[in-house]
């Protein structure tokens, strides 16, 4: 059960705020097992996830609309609640127009293993940028992919801005973080399933002019420099996005959402 704290937070040099707003850092995140939610829609998506709940602080201003619109979600989160004033949650969070909620909830599982029954899957090599490792897991779980695969160099997966681009999918799409791209390549196309790199080569597929296998992963690369040689050669094939010419490529985010319908839109 939820623990609503009586006493209003009022100083931004609170011990627990002062320790909580340090969470904006991967070394202190990691060190704690805490990530930031901010926002109604990710506080809840937690809840309803059975996340771990350790704390919510909810502003002064927005205490009594927030108690109401969240009353189940409050009751059920677990953890203390407390309120604080305006400028003490302004502390917590990067929000340029917070909503008057931020929670902080314990790390949720990633696995390490290979999932020889996922036939739709996609792997994210080298995404640097939160914003677009989010996106990219939303439409993976809006589109159907059953698992997806996350190079362990790839922006952090519990940092807030990849928490809000992801917008709560994060919490229920299979994720598996990997340390050696080739060797799940391998153990990919050793059960089966066809890995397709989107890289430019001379003997790239574009996408839509073959059927797809039913058992598919396609590799995409980083924003910048797309996917290492290494990693296309370990690759069943590679596979283009016709474009008009003049147009050298798509946002990675964009590409992606592209590639995911292909080989997703059977299945909807």
């Amino acid at each position: 059960m939820s623990e609503f704290v009586n006493d209003i937070i009022t100083s931004r040099q609170n011990p627990l705020i002062t320790r909580l707003a340090k969470l904006s850092d991967k070394k202190h995140r990691d060190a704690e097992g805490l990530m930031r939610l901010d926002g109604v829609k990710l506080f809840s998506e937690a809840v309803k996830s059975g996340l771990a709940v350790e704390y919510v602080f909810l502003a002064q201003s927005r205490r009594e609309k927030l108690c109401a619109e969240l009353a189940d979600d409050l009751a059920g989160a677990g953890g203390r609640i407390y309120t604080v004033a305006d400028p003490v949650l302004e502390k917590l969070t990067d929000e340029k127009a917070p909503q008057g909620i931020v929670a902080f909830c314990r790390y949720f599982d990633v696995s390490r293993t290979v999932d020889a029954d996922a036939s739709r899957t996609l792997l994210l090599s080298s995404i640097r940028d939160p914003g677009n490792l989010g996106t990219m897991i939303r439409t993976a779980y809006a589109l159907g992919i059953d698992r997806v695969y996350i190079s362990a160099d790839c922006a952090d997966l519990y940092s807030p801005k990849t928490l809000r681009a992801a917008m709560g999918t994060i919490f229920r799409q299979p994720l598996t973080v990997v340390e050696d791209e080739r060797t799940l390549i391998a153990d990919l196309r050793g059960n089966g399933i066809a890995v397709y790199a989107a890289a430019l080569r001379e003997n790239a597929v574009k996408l839509g002019s073959v059927p797809l296998p039913e058992r598919v992963c396609v590799a995409i690369g980083n924003e910048g420099h797309g996917l290492s040689d290494e990693v296309i050669d370990a690759c069943t094939g590679t596979m283009i996005i016709p474009m008009n010419p003049g147009c050298e490529s798509l946002n990675a985010a964009s590409a992606a959402t592209v590639l995911i319908w292909e080989i997703c839109r059977d299945r909807l």
